[in-house]
């Protein structure tokens, strides 16, 4: 299933590597790479994540860095809504 982004989790997954490049360059990569990963998998079997509170949303845990993501499934697309580190609300 073809993965398409909110304007919004594009810029959460960018501020995730830029907060990660200043600190620790290898960081940056790992985490990022880690986050994509767990999008293809969503490609992959969609119906992976759990559902949510809000009607039609679903949310993933990439497991190494226990970011959050949430998406919803729209006309046979996975749409990334937002990502969230496990400690943000």
């Amino acid at each position: 299933m073809k993965i398409r982004y909110s304007r919004r989790a594009l810029s959460q997954l960018a501020s995730v590597h830029e907060y990660l490049q200043a600190r620790n360059r290898s960081a940056a990569e790992k985490v990022t790479a880690s986050i994509r990963s767990a999008m293809v998998r969503l490609g992959e079997m969609p119906l992976l994540g759990k559902a949510t509170d809000e009607a039609g949303v679903h949310v993933i845990i990439e497991p190494e860095y226990l970011y959050r993501v949430f998406y919803s499934i729209r006309d046979h697309e996975v749409f990334v809504i937002r990502i969230l580190h496990g400690r943000q609300t």
